[in-house]
């Protein structure tokens, strides 16, 4: 049996998140703060048995706000009538939770889990499962659960009675404020009272939530029609669950005594036959001298002497009344047994030298642990239940490879198990794959979203489109090189070359971009040609893209009338060019309007950014920011003596050709910038540097690239 899915609504900060699972391993990637941690507390309270409380801080504020707007006014009104502690339930509770639960209940959207269960019925027994078939259909294979939170009349109604005198005088006492408002209108006033009525409201929510009660439900597949387990735990029988945390206190200093790993391994010994058996006899073997020898009583003896001028000083003040004082022994087999269990430790046998368990470092010892605890749930996996383990941020402590290597080894992990592993490891996504791959991402203010990237993946292989074939085979070639920085990334910069990544690293370093610079800035190096590539997954994630790419027109084009005739040969430009415009060519011309309208920038999500006529009529960067250096555009014409003064000048690493169409050039004849840039095409990566250590970064700033950074910013 395997979990195909869990949908989670109305917890923290998720309104609703839909978490599909792989058959084998599923990887939920996010940065820190983002959720991940928040899901996998709401599974283990529900699926375990181990007591947690639900509280406000588990549903989403906007929910208790929509009901305390609603209920407060209710309240107002039955302490102000002076209503009596008695008539609480007549005439307060039951018009915001009737008794007859067919009539409309005025209730807080609670946290709900969906979980959807499928079966082999060639394979798996479901005799555990019999009782909760709700569809009848033989070619159905699945079953269907909801657990939730719902209010109990009941409680609600002592949790009321229990606090009436408390409410009953912050009523009080809100209405006196409210009296002096009416006189004299005063800020402070008006700040008490709001603030009273802030903390009742506080107040009312919390009786509500501390009477809300987990119920389960076994559903059909569309989870309406539903019906009520008896006991909670009956759900919970159904699922083995292991849970491996993140936070372990293991210590690598030599004074750690708690041996968790010695423990741990112990745990697994125990279901060992030879190992029991040792066990058993060695208490009885080890108490065996100390009754033989004597040993017991040697220490009374000498005790009684040590202590003789104690037990005459105490003599002296209570009549001789206090007996012999002296140390006795009681050894137990049970002793002896916690003493094993004290001292029985993890050690490393390295050619012939026995070293401890702290000998190998934190890395190596949080790698054997989560190990041991995965042999351990191995052992113990029940197959007439639903068997997942869960691995909290299992990066912590490895170092990149050992990370790069310990996924794998999950990844492959014995096949037909199911497990959940959550990380924030830019190598452990690298390697995981999109197949494998769920992201959680914050989308604002306490509010993150779930995204299934697998999905990507799916829709392309299924599709018969030979470009989405080629795409899929682009995302599996190249996720681990370019892709996995994005899962994590605030905002994104897509680029064409190292030149590129030079500068723009360069620029974000000035004051104006700082605001920048405080987020997580992933930059990904995809040349002109498969930008566009990268469109699925910036949509799919959301996160706000900055593409810089070169307008790439002809290369022969110096004229600005040539210029503004030529088509671009730039893949992406031309793709999202012709989303919106499918019969139009896109020529300079059209490129400059359609970028002078802001179409080249999708639902504030993609900005696709290039050269313009304010950078000179540029066909490359290098151009751009020649031409706003030396404020020429790209026809101008200057001998080759005034360039080599301009190189001279600026001190900046650019080439002059020595011969323009096979004919020698002299002094005075005159070139174009195009003509410095073809020659000096060998060395770009020389002349950026050369940028950057004249610090000529923020002069030679182009136009595209300076709009582009600001709407990134913004």
């Amino acid at each position: 049996m395997k979990i195909v899915n869990m949908s989670v609504s109305n917890y923290r900060q998720f309104k609703y998140a839909e978490l599909n699972f792989n058959d084998g391993i599923t990887v939920l990637a996010g940065a820190n703060n983002s959720g991940k941690t928040s899901l996998i507390t709401l599974i283990k309270n529900i699926f375990t048995k181990e007591k947690a409380e639900y509280s406000e801080s588990d549903i989403p504020a906007v929910n208790m706000q929509n009901w305390i707007k609603t209920v407060y006014p209710m309240f107002k009104k039955f302490f102000d009538d002076k209503k009596a502690v008695e008539s609480i339930e007549k005439d307060l509770v039951e018009n915001i939770i009737p008794e007859d639960e067919n009539q409309p209940r005025i209730v807080i959207s609670t946290t709900e889990l969906k979980i959807h269960v499928s079966y082999n019925p060639a394979v798996d027994d479901i005799k555990m499962f019999a009782d909760y078939i709700m569809d009848l259909d033989e070619m159905q294979h699945a079953f269907y659960f909801l657990y939730t939170y719902e209010v109990s009349r009941q409680k609600f109604v002592k949790g009321v009675i229990d606090e009436y005198y408390k409410i009953k005088h912050r009523f009080e006492e809100i209405g006196e404020d409210i009296k002096k408002l009416s006189e004299e209108s005063m800020e402070q006033e008006k700040y008490n009272v709001e603030l009273k009525e802030r903390y009742l409201k506080q107040m009312i929510v919390g009786i509500y939530v501390k009477s809300l009660v987990p119920v389960c439900y076994f559903c059909d597949k569309t989870f309406n029609n539903r019906c009520k387990f008896e006991d909670v735990n009956d759900f919970r029988n159904l699922f083995h669950f292991c849970f491996i945390k993140a936070s372990r206190p293991l210590d690598d200093e030599e004074s750690d005594r708690s041996h968790l790993l010695s423990k741990q391994m112990i745990k697994m010994l125990k279901a060992d036959e030879k190992w029991m058996s040792l066990i058993e006899r060695l208490p009885d073997e080890l108490l065996k001298p100390i009754q033989e020898k004597e040993i017991d009583k040697t220490v009374r003896e000498t005790s009684l002497n040590s202590l003789k001028d104690t037990i005459e000083a105490l003599e002296q003040t209570n009549g001789g009344q206090s007996g012999e004082l002296m140390l006795d022994m009681q050894v137990t087999e049970e002793d002896i047994s916690e003493l094993l269990q004290r001292i029985t430790t993890a050690t490393y046998n390295v050619g012939g030298y026995y070293l401890g368990e702290s000998s190998q470092g934190l890395g190596y010892s949080n790698l054997i642990y989560i190990h041991l605890q995965l042999k351990e749930y191995q052992k113990d996996i029940n197959k007439l239940k639903i068997n997942m383990f869960f691995v909290e941020e299992p990066e912590s402590h490895m170092h990149p490879q050992m990370q790069q290597v310990f996924i794998k080894y999950l990844l492959a992990y014995k096949e037909g198990l199911q497990g959940l592993i959550t990380t924030h490891s830019n190598e452990m996504v690298r390697v995981a794959g999109i197949e494998h791959l769920r992201v959680i991402r914050r989308t604002g203010n306490f509010n993150s979203e779930l995204y299934d990237l697998s999905a990507i993946m799916t829709e392309l292989k299924k599709s018969e489109e030979l470009e989405d074939k080629e795409l899929a085979r682009f995302f599996d070639w190249f996720f681990e090189i370019g892709y996995s920085e994005l899962i994590f990334a605030d905002k994104a910069i897509f680029y064409e070359g190292d030149t590129e990544r030079l500068y723009i690293r360069k620029l974000l370093t000035l004051e104006k971009y700082k605001k920048l610079k405080q987020q997580y800035i992933a930059y990904v190096q995809v040349g002109g040609a498969y930008a566009k590539n990268y469109e699925k997954l910036i949509k799919l994630l959301k996160i706000k893209s900055l593409i810089i790419t070169d307008i790439d027109y002809g290369k022969d084009e110096v004229t600005i009338v040539e210029i503004l005739k030529s088509e671009t040969t730039n893949a992406t430009i031309k793709k999202f060019y012709r989303d919106k415009y499918i019969t139009n060519p896109g020529t300079v011309e059209n490129l400059y309007a359609w970028k002078d309208a802001n179409e080249n920038i999708y639902d504030d999500l993609i900005n696709i950014c290039f050269q313009t006529k304010e950078d000179g009529y540029a066909r490359t960067l290098e151009e751009a920011m020649l031409s706003k250096y030396f404020s020429i555009d790209v026809s101008h014409e200057e001998t080759v003596k005034e360039w080599k003064k301009k190189r001279i000048d600026s001190n900046l690493d650019f080439s002059i050709p020595m011969k323009v169409d096979g004919a020698k050039l002299s002094e005075e004849d005159k070139i174009t910038l195009r003509d410095i840039l073809k020659a000096s095409s060998g060395g770009k990566t020389n002349f950026m540097y050369s940028v950057i250590m004249n610090d000529c970064v923020a002069a030679m700033e182009p136009e595209y690239i300076r709009g582009g950074l600001e709407w990134l910013m913004s």
